[in-house]
């Protein structure tokens, strides 16, 4: 199962957000202090409201848990701070450093907000720039840069963004592929491989589950345990490749009958567990014994003889067990006696 490619503000790690926050905090910080060295109160002043601000970001995330708030906040205050520097400067000797602190938003949007998202965001910005600096704007008007410091500017920016956005691609397909391999070993180690059918070790799971299930809500629950007759013969007979074809019909005929929420599991060699969350085991008798009829009516070719499939089925209720190992043991029981009275039959156990 191949898992499809996803790149949104719901994949970004939470952890990342909060070491945008902080990070570019500290950036602003930095540049409030460098501003300051530099006589620019209005400069430092502004950076250290940036803080200010992203502090309460930082709060909201953190403490408040409201990740879409702070990732929403932040993007405003990063874009509008932005355009803010970039035509509020007036102090020349400075404008190298407000350039810079433009440049450090690019990372973070990036990484915030994944890269096919932060292509658009990125390029607006850059379009508006672009006019800002080379355009006539009648409402914002920005310092008279040098043209080697425009373009300087908007080439780092380019650069920095590609850069960027080729880093969480590439961050991106390494996480899809490590999703799509976890869930391969997950399936590799809860579904039977030939049956496709959840393995001995995936029931279990679901068995305790409900087990602890009916102690909380006391409803009945039952299982099935059926055995594939004759298996043994038709192995010796026609051989394994034939036998597993067998094994795969029958796991496809037992589940197809049953309910939406009752489960087919192969439990070892040509028995297979069949769990009945809701019935009880009069209801667990009359589904055992229509798997039995469906199973009767298959019919398979091998080496130009027609095969004969039948189930052996025991029955086991939760409510007349003492627990999981008990129930099982149970349904074997029926299985046991179905096997040694002819086969082809349902037993309660």
């Amino acid at each position: 199962m191949h898992m499809t490619e996803t790149d949104n503000s719901e994949s970004i790690p939470g952890g990342f957000l909060s070491f945008s926050l902080v990070a570019q905090e500290i950036i602003a910080v930095l540049f409030a202090f460098y501003s300051y060295q530099q006589g620019d109160m209005s400069t430092a002043t502004f950076y250290l409201a940036v803080a200010g601000l992203l502090l309460v970001g930082l709060g909201i995330h953190s403490i408040f848990d409201r990740p879409q708030l702070a990732r929403a906040l932040l993007a405003f205050l990063l874009i509008g701070s932005f355009f803010y520097l970039l035509v509020a400067t007036s102090d020349n000797s400075t404008d190298s450093s407000t350039l810079m602190w433009c440049l450090t938003i690019i990372p973070v949007l990036v990484g915030t907000f994944g890269y096919r998202y932060s292509i658009i965001i990125l390029s607006s910005v850059f379009s508006v720039a672009v006019w800002l600096l080379y355009g006539t704007p009648q409402i914002m008007t920005p310092p008279d840069y040098t043209d080697v410091s425009i373009v300087r500017f908007l080439s780092a920016y380019i650069v920095l963004s590609l850069f960027a956005i080729a880093m969480d691609i590439s961050h991106s397909r390494s996480l899809n592929k490590y999703k799509d391999l976890s869930l391969r070993v997950d399936q590799i180690a809860h579904q039977d491989q030939l049956t496709q059918l959840p393995n001995r070790h995936d029931m279990e799971r679901r068995l305790e589950k409900k087990y602890q299930q009916y102690r909380l809500i006391n409803q009945p629950f039952s299982i099935l345990l059926a055995d594939l007759d004759n298996f043994k013969f038709i192995n010796d007979r026609y051989g394994h490749d034939v036998g597993d074809d067998v094994l795969h019909a029958i796991g496809i005929l037992l589940g197809e009958p049953l309910r939406g929420e009752d489960v087919v599991a192969r439990w070892g060699g040509n028995e297979f567990l069949i769990l009945l969350p809701t019935a009880n085991a009069e209801a667990a008798v009359n589904i055992a014994e229509r798997l039995r009829a469906q199973a009767g009516k298959l019919t398979m070719e091998a080496q130009g003889d027609t095969l004969r499939i039948s189930l052996s089925v025991g029955v086991a209720s939760i409510d007349k067990c003492t627990g999981i190992d008990d129930l099982i043991s149970t349904a074997e029981n029926g299985l046991y006696q179905a096997k040694h009275m002819g086969r082809d039959m349902v037993v309660v156990g």
